[in-house]
């Protein structure tokens, strides 16, 4: 009967040690493996890289059917953090909203330098202003410089 309970407490110490995944203050570099224009799993490889956590145990969010925002929370609420997306409409998102994030990390929305396509990459908010820390594709070319970024999600 020890051993049972014994394992029990073991198994929930894991599933609560699991619950509490936070995000991390630097990524850990996680590259994406599949790369569909569209479709591939940068979103997955960021999120992953942001809670420092194996690709395999991460959702790819693009192919969830409630649809990625939906699943990123789902996926948060799960490890015990939360996330707020933020629009940032060409440039003109509140900077005194952004400014409170100032030191996280998040993941940054724009346009592929390889094509006519999202990506995303991993972030942070220095002073005011995007630092870009890792993207997820093993080119490591970031985004498009001549778009702005259509939004960014922060996670707590």
């Amino acid at each position: 009967f020890q051993i049972k309970t014994s394992l029990y407490i073991i198994m929930t110490d894991q599933a609560q040690a699991q619950q509490r995944t936070k995000p991390l203050s630097t990524p850990i570099k996680i590259y994406q493996t599949d790369f569909s224009p569209g479709k591939g799993n940068a979103l997955q490889a960021a999120v992953a890289s942001i809670f420092g956590l194996d690709l395999s145990k991460v959702p790819n969010f693009i192919e969830v059917p409630e649809g990625y925002e939906a699943s990123i929370r789902t996926f948060c609420h799960d490890h015990g953090s939360e996330c707020i997306k933020i629009a940032l409409g060409g440039g003109k998102s509140d900077g005194k909203i952004l400014s409170e994030y100032n030191g996280k990390l998040c993941i940054l929305r724009g346009k592929s330098p390889r094509g006519d396509f999202g990506h995303v990459v991993v972030a942070k908010r220095e002073n005011d202003a995007f630092q870009m820390m890792h993207d997820p594709h093993p080119e490591e070319t970031f985004l498009d410089e001549g778009e702005d970024a259509g939004w960014c999600m922060f996670f707590l």
